[in-house]
């Protein structure tokens, strides 16, 4: 889960982003669902992927797709709150490092 707070000019850019991201990772082998919502009283935008495997996920984060996904995050004004749950634990940005500056 990756929430975005762009500055108001910034928003339709951010979605437009998100939405380049989201049919690919559809037709990606192993990603169940991925959905783009707006906050209906904030400028926040929640992005949000449902993997089969932790490994297809990890997967996805190594790929040249995903590097689009820190695209968007760099449109946030202010820290975005980046999310990963898996059945044993939950992870935030980190993982993102340790996942693309790995080879497991």
């Amino acid at each position: 889960m990756v929430k975005i707070s762009p500055e108001p000019a910034k928003r339709q850019e951010l979605i437009d982003i998100l939405l380049t991201v989201k049919g690919p990772a559809l037709a990606t082998s192993g990603c169940r669902s991925c959905s783009v919502y707006e906050e209906y009283d904030e400028t926040a935008v929640v992005y949000l992927e449902l993997w089969d495997t932790e490994a297809e996920m990890k997967q996805h984060i190594r790929s040249p797709l995903y590097s689009r996904l820190l695209e968007a995050v760099e449109l946030s004004v202010n820290s975005p709150e980046i999310t990963y749950y898996t059945i044993e634990k939950a992870a935030g940005i980190e993982l993102i490092g340790e996942v693309r500056n790995s080879n497991v």
